[in-house]
């Protein structure tokens, strides 16, 4: 089984531009041994390997991070996001989907509902061609962030399931509704939040300092054609 773990970024704040819905898929054999590597990085870096990772936070040196010097906090980040790069594909393939707030405002269609769709349908689509080239059924898990956004997830995950989403497409390779967890008690969604940060840093500020690393880490076919990052 794949677990997808997901979180946003951008989405809660009126004022941005761009807002982003994005993570990694990653085999639920592999989870532990991600976490200790990154409580080690974190360890090396910041001498504590209990700290929450949070993009914003260790950025601009906020709430639990304002003790420690900027050097070090782009340090970790930057450890991190070469981490996941040196583990692709073999426990991180990536996933993001990122809009324009502008370019969708006058459609029928959420925001909040599109970054949904797009980021479940392509996971959904990587478990496809998994089944397709081993001849394996693979179900996958999507986790997320503990938010408000909760209870509308997962009536669209059920609904997507059953009748299809808004292109019509139904999501068979899903074991469950998605599943929340509290970002505190959990690194992989930490590492989705790093992620999600990452690509929001890139379109909203053309900042590519923690997205350059990872760039080439969405899930792509055997072409090498990218499926696993979209952008409205």
């Amino acid at each position: 089984m794949y677990l997808l773990y997901a979180d946003d970024s951008g989405l809660p704040d009126n004022n941005c531009k761009y807002c982003v819905l994005a993570g990694f898929a990653i085999r639920e054999t592999q989870t532990l041994f991600v976490q200790k590597d990154i409580d080690k990085i974190t360890m090396e870096h910041v001498g504590d390997c209990e700290i929450e990772l949070h993009g914003n936070p260790m950025r601009s040196g906020k709430k639990q991070w304002r003790n420690f010097p900027k050097e070090k906090r782009d340090n970790l980040y930057s450890a991190v996001m070469q981490y996941i790069s040196a583990n692709y594909p073999r426990h991180f393939i990536l996933f993001g989907a990122v809009i324009n707030k502008s370019s969708i405002m006058s459609g029928n269609v959420s925001v909040s509902e599109e970054l949904f769709t797009q980021l479940t349908s392509r996971f959904d689509m990587f478990l496809n061609r998994r089944y397709r080239k081993t001849g394996q059924t693979t179900k996958g898990i999507a986790i997320f962030d503990k938010s408000k956004s909760e209870e509308q997830f997962q009536n669209w995950s059920k609904i997507y399931q059953n009748t299809g989403n808004h292109w019509g497409n139904v999501l068979r390779n899903f074991a469950e509704v998605p599943l929340f967890l509290n970002s505190h008690i959990s690194r992989p969604i930490q590492l989705a939040d790093l992620i999600a940060y990452a690509l929001y840093r890139k379109f909203e500020y053309n900042d590519e300092k923690y997205f350059s690393p990872i760039q080439n880490c969405f899930d792509k076919d055997d072409d090498g054609i990218v499926h696993g990052l979209y952008v409205w």
